[in-house]
């Protein structure tokens, strides 16, 4: 019989479906007790009462028989409590094994999470944390009951700690903790499950999934790093072009008793929140609004916005001696955000733009608009001389044609700027020369070594490592609006981090040229004199 935690049953019966970070290995015992379930009473009656026996291997055991004398399509519920069980008595192969018992779409919305879960919490079992991660619901949205073990658990697998620091916008607004009492009964005691911890506002479900996961990840993977107190709750808010879901899970986080929230990711849930008016608590929120609305006291804005990349090249750039530039940008919100950034700071640096060519966004000929931008005279193999550098806005399929055309219109030899945006993750000849600047997580290997090892197999950094990075950064940045803490210049994955006007965090990023055998960090002087618009 497997070892009796009695603390773990009274807690059990006290609570019937809430499960404890203390029991955070014994499935929930509504999973068990299957209320209203066909079959045989006697096969029942002894699952259950192995159950609160602590004798989960007897439980797991009665319900597999339970399974064997049912129809095919009654049988899956009890396959299911069999493994569940099983997880109970830490016998990770016989759980999975039951689990394969279970048909295929048999079992859907919360009890198909169940299902998820126990082979999570069996990989967990069979030291295999990423293969965890994996098994676990992407999003804990319409799986109430399970949301909190769901986020332990992915905390727990994918950064190595026991404790519960991850709690869903979908669980209670209170969590049940356990108090000794003096004879040493187990009593629940209701308390706010978020006081004086974090409020993680995102969009864990829909199309932005998969970008909020990596943030999460982030945030979380610095949260343990960094030795943080406090609880993490994280809130699912859809990713609904209307606010209203980030408004409802901002006004529940304050009511939980959030000391800071953090989010939301959209543009226009981040100018919503701040149309509140000045927060209760401090607010980091995960993008930057219009240039035009004045962010609220205690709101601060923390974005991987490419203007940051266009101000750093800027510097760059001017750091170098140059002064008259000559811009291509795409006729688009993103192009005309990029190009005036650059513009800002290059003129308070002293520099000017020349000109300025849009093309449209679909353009596949830039033969013309570089022509005509250099003013070249193929025939006479000249083009214009009153300028000492470019500053490109394009993305890579875009850049490629853009750098080819430069070339052949004799601007090799100039100075050629652009972003991030411009690098597709290996050279090519025809962006070889052009200088960009991004962060030290992606154009730095040899950097925070320690924080790589530690997140080099997670699923949602290898896919996207600069929002892992941002969410990383976040978590600090959250950690200096605590009191007695400040953000002054600090150095992050994302870039050297500081506060400019209207609360927007400015990132300071490294450059890099790209050579045919591979991107060359270049040397980045400190930021020149000059005010940041």
């Amino acid at each position: 019989m497997p070892k009796f935690n009695p603390p773990c049953a009274l807690l059990f019966l006290a609570l019937a479906a809430v499960l404890l970070p203390a029991c955070a290995s014994t499935p929930v015992a509504e999973g068990a007790a299957l209320p209203g379930a066909p079959g045989p009473a006697p096969a029942l009656d002894e699952a259950r009462s192995a159950w609160l026996r602590g004798d989960f291997a007897g439980a797991s055991a009665a319900y597999e028989r339970a399974a064997l004398e049912q129809p095919p399509a009654q049988a899956a519920e009890f396959w299911l409590a069999a493994a569940e069980a099983a997880v109970g008595a830490r016998d990770p192969d016989r759980a999975l094994g039951l689990a394969q018992h279970i048909p295929a779409n048999a079992l859907g919305g919360e009890k198909f999470g169940r299902l998820q879960l126990l082979r999570a919490e069996s990989l967990m079992l069979k030291n295999q944390p990423f293969e965890a991660a994996k098994a676990l619901p992407a999003s804990t949205q319409g799986l109430p009951s399970l949301a909190a073990r769901i986020e332990e658990l992915r905390a727990r697998a994918l950064f190595g700690s026991n404790e519960a620091a991850a709690i869903p916008a979908t669980a209670p607004a209170t969590l049940p903790v356990a108090v000794q009492a003096p004879l040493g009964e187990v009593v629940p005691v209701a308390e706010p499950v978020n006081a004086g911890g974090t409020a993680l506002l995102l969009p864990l479900s829909g199309s932005f999934a998969a970008s909020a996961e990596a943030v999460r990840d982030g945030y979380l993977a610095a949260h343990f790093r960094n030795g943080a107190s406090g609880r993490v709750r994280v809130y699912d808010v859809g990713s609904a072009a209307n606010a209203d879901a980030t408004l409802s899970a901002y006004s529940q986080a304050l009511r939980d008793g959030a000391a800071v929230v953090v989010g939301p990711l959209r543009k226009e849930s981040v100018a919503a929140m701040a149309q509140q008016g000045a927060p209760a608590v401090p607010v980091l929120a995960l993008n930057y609004m219009d240039e035009s609305q004045m962010a609220p006291p205690r709101f601060l804005q923390f974005g991987l916005a490419p203007e940051d990349e266009a101000r750093t090249a800027a510097e760059h750039a001017a750091g170098q001696g140059l002064r008259r530039a000559i811009v291509l940008t795409p006729g688009s919100d993103w192009g005309e955000r990029t190009y005036t950034a650059f513009r800002q700071r290059f003129q308070a640096l002293g520099g000017q733009v020349a000109e300025v060519s849009r093309y449209p966004v679909n353009q596949k000929d830039f033969s013309t608009t570089v022509r005509n931008l250099l003013r070249a005279q193929k025939d006479a193999g000249t083009r214009r001389t009153d300028v000492d550098m470019i500053f490109v806005v394009a993305r890579n399929i875009d850049a490629r044609l853009i750098g080819a055309m430069l070339r052949f219109y004799f601007a090799g030899n100039l100075p050629i700027y652009s972003t991030a945006a411009a690098y597709g993750g290996k050279p090519d000849n025809d962006t070889a020369g052009m200088r960009f600047c991004d962060m030290p997580w992606v154009l730095a290997p040899g950097s925070f070594p320690v924080e790589r090892a530690e997140a080099a197999e997670l699923p949602a950094q290898r896919r996207e490592p600069r929002l892992f990075a941002f969410g990383y950064d976040a978590q600090a940045i959250a950690a200096t609006l605590r009191p007695g803490a400040s953000l002054s210049r600090m150095p992050g994955m994302t870039g050297l981090l500081s506060v400019g006007g209207n609360g927007a965090i400015r990132r300071g990023l490294q450059c890099a040229e790209i050579r045919p055998e591979g991107l060359v960090l270049l040397e980045t002087p400190p930021a020149p004199v000059g005010a940041v618009q």
